[in-house]
């Protein structure tokens, strides 16, 4: 009996073995790469996840898929398509072509505008100029200008940079007042869920703000302060106070004599998607809508979002930047549309795909779909407000790219349709066309 179970157990092995191991020549599961040497051994996964990682055919893909929605809330749509396909690109579609809110997939559409008008590599602008003279002994007789382009993410970098730049011009000492100039923007603090005005939800949006701005006071006004301070720690005297003011007209072709530009417009885009900033994301917008002759503004910004998802032959109904208000509308075949067209837009493609959180590693889906085929694999934006759960963005199963866009309206469990959510998007992880 001894030999008996010996000789089992041998077997047993090696059986195990075989179905563990990849055969010779054969491409690895779809899942080997969440268990790779970057993971620890206790978060590689089980044998039923590496089953679940397993490829599937499109057809099974579209079964699994239409199975799962009629789980779903009844106001939802859905919409996936394999961008380097042929005529079988898409995958699935359930009600496709109705609008629906998008709550955070509005980001989608004021990044890729932003990337596409400003540039990946494009940066904004926050200017110092002096109004006067400045003598000899390097006292400037007249106010120093604080002039914001609507940068979202200025701060004490940017207010050190610029208090540098005015001590290599040689001022020692400022006679007059630090004016904090905001006026790239209009003056309306918020978008139209809060009609125009102070948001719970969103920090106020001024065209010079500090430090992603504040709900205390005015953001300009803190803004002139901290640059005041940063001229003092650099060894300038300021005599006046700080207040807010546009620049007179006589400076407006004045010469810098400080500039400090934001981190690209890419990396602002990252940190308008990957956490979902709200505050970034409407700052980007009014940004859009900002010329030497026009200030910018919620309203001139959606019509800019608007017309270049028209050019790529997909359609919005944008009300705001973020998507906090309920009318931004759009379809998930609309959404797919984006996404297809944007990644071929020369110059922004790469920049805009990055942008999106990544599955279990990264952003708002850091803590989603972890330790399953989609991480790492799977990248995307998603969008909850009251009664409202999606999750738009892109695959890369084998050697193909698939976008997909899952909006579910009429949502009252949340954990519930994110669930459903993660499990389509591994499922269409696992495709291999």
């Amino acid at each position: 009996m001894r030999g008996f179970w010996s000789t089992f157990a041998a077997a047993f092995a090696a059986i195990a073995f075989a179905l563990l191991a990849p055969s010779a020549g054969a491409q690895p599961a779809a899942g080997a790469a969440a268990a790779g040497p970057d993971l620890p051994f206790s978060s590689r996964p089980s044998l039923a996840r590496e089953a679940s990682a397993r490829p599937i055919s499109a057809g099974k893909l579209e079964r699994k898929l239409s199975k799962l929605a009629r789980r779903a809330p009844g106001a939802s749509g859905y919409y996936v398509k394999d961008l380097d396909a042929g005529a079988k690109a898409v995958l699935f579609d359930a009600d496709e072509g109705k609008r629906r809110k998008l709550a955070s997939n509005e980001k989608l559409f004021t990044t890729s505008t932003a990337l596409s008008v400003l540039g990946a590599e494009g940066r904004i602008e926050t200017t110092v100029k002096a109004e006067g003279t400045v003598t000899d002994a390097g006292r400037l007789r007249g106010d120093i200008y604080l002039i914001g382009g609507g940068d979202p993410s200025f701060g004490p970098a940017g207010v050190g940079d610029l208090a540098t730049d005015v001590k290599r011009a040689g001022i020692k000492r400022i006679g007059g007042k630090v004016v904090a100039d905001p006026s790239v923007f209009d003056n309306r603090p918020g978008v139209p869920d809060s009609n125009y005005g102070i948001s719970e939800y969103i920090a106020p949006l001024r065209g010079l703000v500090y430090g992603g701005s504040t709900y205390d006071g005015d953001p300009a006004l803190e803004a002139g302060q901290a640059f005041k301070e940063g001229l003092r720690d650099a060894g300038i005297k300021v005599g006046g106070k700080v207040k807010v003011d546009e620049l007179p007209g006589k400076l407006k072709g004045s010469p810098e004599i400080g500039v400090y530009e934001s981190e690209t417009i890419a990396s602002l885009a990252a940190a308008t998607n990957k956490p979902s900033n709200n505050f970034y994301a409407e700052m980007l917008l009014k940004r859009l809508a900002a010329t030497p002759k026009r200030q910018g503004t919620t309203r001139r910004g959606t019509k800019i979002v608007e017309r270049f998802a028209h050019r790529l032959g997909s359609d919005v109904d944008a009300k705001d930047g973020s998507g906090l208000t309920n009318s931004n509308k759009s379809s998930p075949r609309d959404i797919v549309a984006l996404l297809d067209a944007v990644r071929d837009e020369r110059g922004i493609g790469n920049a805009f795909v990055d942008s999106l959180a990544v599955a279990g590693k990264e952003g708002t889906l850091d803590d989603r779909m972890g330790g399953t085929v989609a991480a790492g694999r799977c990248r995307g934006k998603t969008g909850t407000i009251d009664g409202v759960s999606n999750l738009s963005g892109y695959c890369r199963s084998g050697k193909h790219m698939v976008a997909f866009s899952l909006l579910m309206n009429g949502v009252g469990d949340y954990e519930g349709a994110r669930a459903i959510q993660d499990k389509m998007v591994v499922e269409i992880a696992r495709y291999r066309p």
